[in-house]
């Protein structure tokens, strides 16, 4: 597994492992209850979010030197898997927080930051970026940012609305973008949610991640100081930077399709442990039918792990060096998931479509999930730009490849 961070550098010695075991540990304990809040009620639990919190599941991801675990990509992708397993929303939650976390802190190391990293790995505060606006498209695909800062004494005013934002009730800190009022730059603050002007309206209603509570954030002239500007959201930041972002961005949310396709595999292997209904005696798996499901379930698992797990093995020390293997990794092990979902529900048969379900669940999940960029199409056209590119090889034989 793993043990590098955004950065590309190892984890301290005595930080990681000992860490992840102890995460991993804090999941199953608090899995359960995870998953059967939202068996019962397919929405947002705060209880969920103050049992990881309570499971010191955010600061995994803090430096040592700051108080936290100082876990790296494949340490927290174990976590993000075995989490989705029980609750893929609130799983969600906390891959965005590990995301922005770690991107935050490979910024500069500014006084306000320290402060930060501390805060988070002290408390299990959480943390999320809020880009997206209404109407405005995706950042992703260039979308225009209307938030707006304004500068007054001593720092700015904020005053705008971010959709999309995962963990809106729950999160502590935010990075929000917003254009300068006077030059139109998009600036990057750290905004505390608890602050004045702060408040979020409840407008997630969606099929699936429901529990993710992924509502509007709305900022009503927040004062923030000079200092909360930061730039690890800089568009002029190295490329490695930003390769290494979309790697821990791409390979957590695969990492989080893989989980839900394996809480598929556990419930129809359960159910073929049943006896059998068709008026012959003997478990379901005794059934031709019940038993190609279930191996087309197991392969289409074998190649979501082995892609992830393979694409966790190569991202590189700065994490430039397999430019698009993230987004390509998030796009097949989505795929490989929702088929394993599919085979599970054949195995299940007509039980699996009511809405109280688990696949019935887990299906939506997968298609929210399919929606979190990057997109399909984004990422065929990166692949198309290695393929083509002078002296390009694509994902399989180009510059710094492994063969």
């Amino acid at each position: 597994m793993s043990s590098k961070g955004l950065s590309g550098v190892a984890s301290p010695p005595g930080g990681s492992t000992g860490e992840v075991d102890r995460a991993l540990a804090a999941v199953a304990e608090i899995g359960p209850a995870l998953a059967a809040r939202v068996a019962a009620v397919d929405g947002v639990h705060p209880e969920s979010f103050a049992d990881i919190r309570s499971a010191g599941l955010p600061r995994l991801i803090v430096p040592v030197a700051h108080g936290g675990g100082g876990a790296g990509i494949g340490e927290a992708s174990a976590v993000i898997r075995a989490l989705a397993e029980y609750d893929a929303s609130v799983a969600l939650v906390l891959t965005m927080h590990y995301i922005h976390t770690t991107r935050l802190l490979s910024g500069s190391a500014t006084d306000r930051v320290r402060r930060t990293a501390r805060d988070l790995a002290e408390r299990d505060s959480l943390l999320n970026f809020a880009a997206s606006e209404g109407r405005s498209g995706a950042p992703s695909r260039g979308g225009a940012v209307r938030t707006v800062a304004t500068r007054r004494p001593g720092g700015w005013t904020l005053t705008g609305r971010k959709r999309y934002v995962t963990g809106s009730v729950a999160v502590d800190v935010l990075l929000v973008t917003a254009a300068d009022a006077e030059s139109a730059a998009v600036r990057t603050f750290l905004v505390e949610t608890a602050g004045p002007g702060v408040r979020v309206e409840e407008t997630w209603d969606t099929i699936g991640l429901r529990g993710s509570a992924s509502h509007d954030v709305v900022f009503e002239d927040v004062a923030v100081a000079a200092d909360a500007e930061i730039d690890a959201y800089d568009p002029n930041t190295s490329p490695a930077r930003v390769e290494a972002f979309h790697n821990w961005w791409s390979l957590l949310l695969a990492s989080i399709h893989l989980g839900i396709g394996t809480a598929a595999r556990k419930f129809a292997l359960e159910f073929a442990t049943g006896e059998r209904d068709d008026g012959h005696s003997g478990p379901r798996s005794d059934q031709a039918r019940i038993r190609s499901h279930a191996g087309d379930v197991e392969l289409a698992l074998l190649q979501a792990e082995t892609l992830l797990d393979a694409a966790l093995d190569r991202v590189s020390p700065d994490g430039s060096a397999w430019p698009g293997l993230g987004p390509a990794t998030k796009l097949l092990v989505h795929r490989h998931a929702t088929a394993a979902v599919d085979s599970a529900a054949r195995l299940v048969g007509g039980a699996s479509v009511w809405n109280d379900s688990p696949l019935s669940r887990y299906y939506r999940d997968l298609r929210v999930a399919l929606f979190n960029p990057p997109n399909d199409d984004v990422v065929a056209d990166r692949i198309a730009d290695l393929l083509f590119a002078p002296g390009g090889g694509g994902l399989l034989h180009g510059p710094g490849v492994r063969r």
